[in-house]
C-alpha cells in the first residue's frame, strides 16, 4: 500500500511514469500496476527503493532534475484525474498503513473537509465524500421529521 501511495504522491508532483522507472528501476511493466494500485504482491526490495526514491525526489521539483514542463504536466493531470494524493498529505508514520487515509485538508472524513475541498479546489476524497453524504441524509431526516411534525 506505501509503496503504491508513494509512487502516486511523485506522480502527483509531476513525475512522469519513464522518470519513476528510471529511478527505481522498476520495469515498465512492474510500475505500472504498482502505480495503479493493481499489483498483487510488492517485494520488500521493492518497497525499499520506491521509498529511497520517495525521500529524495518528493523533496525537489521535476523541473529541476531535467523534467520538461510538458511531461511533468501530464504526469500531474494524469494523477489528479486519477484523485491521487500528494505527499502533503501522508504522514510519514501512516503512509504504509493499509487503513490510513490522506489528509488532503488535515479535516479529511468530516464535512469541515468536505468544505476545505471544495473552497481549495481539491478533489473530493472518499471519507469527505462520505462524510457529506452522511450529513445530508442527516439533514434529510430532519428536514422530513419537521415537515411531518408541523
Amino acid at each position: 500500500m506505501g509503496t503504491t501511495r508513494r509512487l502516486q504522491a511523485l506522480a502527483v508532483m509531476g513525475w512522469p511514469r519513464l522518470r519513476l522507472h528510471r529511478e527505481t528501476g522498476l520495469t515498465p511493466s512492474r510500475l505500472v500496476p504498482l502505480l495503479a494500485g493493481t499489483a498483487s504482491a510488492v517485494t520488500r526490495q521493492e518497497a525499499r527503493m520506491v521509498a529511497v526514491v520517495y525521500v529524495r525526489l518528493s523533496a525537489v521539483s521535476p523541473g529541476l532534475c531535467g523534467v520538461s514542463h510538458i511531461a511533468a504536466r501530464a504526469a500531474r493531470e494524469r494523477a489528479w484525474t486519477a484523485g491521487w494524493a500528494p505527499p502533503a498529505a501522508w504522514d510519514d508514520d501512516t503512509i504504509d498503513d493499509p487503513q490510513a487515509i490522506p489528509q488532503w485538508t488535515g479535516y479529511c472524513g468530516t464535512v469541515r473537509g468536505a468544505l476545505a475541498h471544495e473552497r481549495d479546489g481539491i478533489p473530493l476524497c472518499p471519507p469527505c465524500a462520505d462524510a457529506l453524504h452522511r450529513r445530508r441524509l442527516r439533514d434529510a431526516a430532519h428536514s422530513a421529521r419537521t415537515t411531518t411534525h408541523a
